[in-house]
């Protein structure tokens, strides 16, 4: 599968669960999960090499750097990632426990990571050299520690959303969807621990090229929105029901 097509097919699924998720931005506990959707639709966009040819030379214009957009979009990833923890968290604690959890265990390591990967990216051939696809950019030292402080702490945060879909699963009610969760958790996970493998293993990079990343990647991102529209379609019909 085409790296255009695989991008195309995960908008397409991200924009169909946004707008039947549309009316869920003013839900307290359903606004973390379409959130979780929407920066997961707009870093593939910003990861993608028509977004490295447009607004990837814009940013150049504007800042002398390449690639700000990949950048951009990996920081949303974060967000997203963090988001995931907070929907599930949601679920679990009340909202004073919830609050502090996340606090401590999600958002200080979020944001601590935001500005490290912007010193790591400003410093290697990450800002230096155009790319098409950030993914076939030469690691040098600076951009490894990039991707090693990225991709170690999507993993951290997808972990911990994972625990807590493990909880959630044990109810009837949630299985279907916290497995399916669990799934596109686990997809992003891959695609980190691909990376982090063609960092230590430099000569993988030419053969992997991305597109093991690029496949994971999306699935996560195709996996999460699916599943998300299914939910709020059940439970909009249940509220229908209830409400005559």
């Amino acid at each position: 599968m085409g790296l255009a097509v695989l991008i195309t097919i995960t908008l397409l699924c991200v924009a169909w669960s946004l707008w039947i998720r549309r009316v869920t931005w003013s839900c307290r506990w359903e606004v973390a999960a379409t959130l979780n959707i929407a920066l997961q639709g707009a870093t593939v966009l910003l990861m993608s090499p028509l977004a490295s040819e447009t607004v990837g030379h814009w940013l150049h214009s504007l800042t002398g750097l390449w690639n700000l957009e990949d950048y951009i979009g990996h920081d949303m990833y974060v967000v997203a990632a963090s988001a995931i923890v907070y929907n599930s968290l949601g679920r679990l604690q009340d909202d004073h426990a919830m609050q502090v959890t996340f606090k401590q265990y999600i958002e200080r390591p979020a944001t601590l990571c935001i500005p490290l990967l912007l010193a790591a990216f400003s410093l290697g051939n990450g800002a230096k050299i155009y790319a098409p696809d950030f993914f076939e950019l030469h690691t040098d030292f600076w951009l490894g520690a990039y991707w090693l402080m990225l991709c170690g702490t999507l993993i951290y945060l997808l972990g911990y959303g994972s625990r807590a879909l493990l909880i959630l699963r044990k109810d009837p009610r949630s299985r279907t969807v916290a497995n399916v969760y669990l799934a596109a958790s686990l997809c992003g996970v891959m695609a980190c621990a691909v990376r982090i493998v063609t960092v230590f293993v430099p000569s993988l990079q030419p053969i992997e090229n991305g597109n093991l990343v690029w496949f994971f990647a999306c699935m996560c991102g195709a996996g999460f929105a699916l599943t998300s529209a299914h939910s709020w379609r059940v439970k909009a019909k249940w509220f229908s029901r209830a409400s005559r």
